[in-house]
């Protein structure tokens, strides 16, 4: 008899996140009941990027203001960006691929804790998964990077084309300055608004149009729970309508807010001062009481 499988990763997932979850909640009800006060707004212009400062209980909120724009985002730790960030690999093993409200973003090896939540997405999900198939979202993770200047020089034989590998580049100069831009050349980021579904073999993207399944006012938010440095990029495929031609793509401009509680900052997630080391430093000193499994038999 086949033995049961075990689900690792989703009852991992259930026992980490649990203790996060209230925040969540927390968060969408004063987002929802409209007890969030705006601190500040900008817009931001197609085929560029942005970088700002987001603080510890304080809401982001990336909205569509013309039309339908794919955001790419990149989250970073004021007091040590070189080092901490939101890792994908860490967000998806203990979410998903496609990030859904309460959802929380995880940083990277030593720290796994989560930096911020997704606390609420206005997209249509539900009709997205009837016009593209169940497998169908808008936000979701690509560990090995973003669009680049090389791929697209790759495909379309146009050197420096603008891509989010630049855009997220010219956040982070504008936030966090020139050595911290050169640490993160092509970051893993946190995709908005880009219709896809993980449908081929092998495992690969379907891009959608964003034209027929996202509308102006559509908007996702997340909670910080440290203070942080934000980069994002308006990606040049915008509205993935016709990805044919690089020349034709459409882009729009979207809206970034930041708001508080009416109070000041909302409650935000405690940190759980993980103990684990950092990988080089154990291997230096030998690898100190490692845990493992066992040694299997030749079989």
């Amino acid at each position: 008899m086949p033995q049961e499988e075990y689900d690792l990763i989703l009852d991992a997932g259930a026992r980490v996140n649990a203790p996060y979850e209230k925040y969540y909640e927390q968060a969408k009800a004063a987002s929802v009941n409209g007890k969030l006060k705006l601190v500040s707004e900008r817009i931001v212009q197609p085929y560029s990027g942005a970088g700002f400062e987001l603080d510890k209980g304080q809401v982001v909120r990336y909205e569509l203001i013309e039309g339908a724009q794919i955001v790419d985002t990149f989250y970073m730790v004021r007091s040590r960006p070189m080092d901490e960030w939101a890792d994908t690999f860490h967000s998806a093993s203990l979410g998903a691929h496609t990030p859904y409200e309460g959802m929380h973003y995880y940083s990277n090896n030593p720290w796994c804790r989560p930096l911020l939540t997704f606390t609420r997405d206005t997209v249509d999900n539900e009709n997205l998964r009837k016009m593209y198939g169940e497998r169908a979202a808008h936000n979701f993770v690509l560990h090995n990077g973003a669009c680049s200047s090389g791929v697209w020089e790759s495909v379309f034989g146009i050197v420096n084309a603008n891509s989010c590998q630049v855009n997220i580049a010219q956040g982070i100069l504008e936030v966090a300055g020139e050595e911290v831009a050169r640490r993160w050349i092509q970051p893993a980021c946190f995709m908005h608004f880009q219709p896809i579904a993980f449908d081929k073999i092998p495992t690969a993207l379907t891009y959608f149009s964003g034209r027929d399944s996202l509308k102006v006012g559509d908007f996702v938010e997340l909670l910080a729970h440290d203070d942080l440095y934000v980069a994002i990029s308006l990606c040049p495929q915008g509205d993935q309508h016709d990805n044919s031609v690089f020349e034709k793509y459409v882009s729009h401009p979207i809206r970034v807010a930041i708001y508080e509680g009416e109070d000041g900052p909302l409650e935000t997630a405690p940190d759980p001062q993980r103990k684990t080391m950092n990988a080089v430093d154990f291997v230096l000193a030998g690898r100190p009481g490692m845990v493992t499994g066992v040694v299997g038999e030749k079989e």
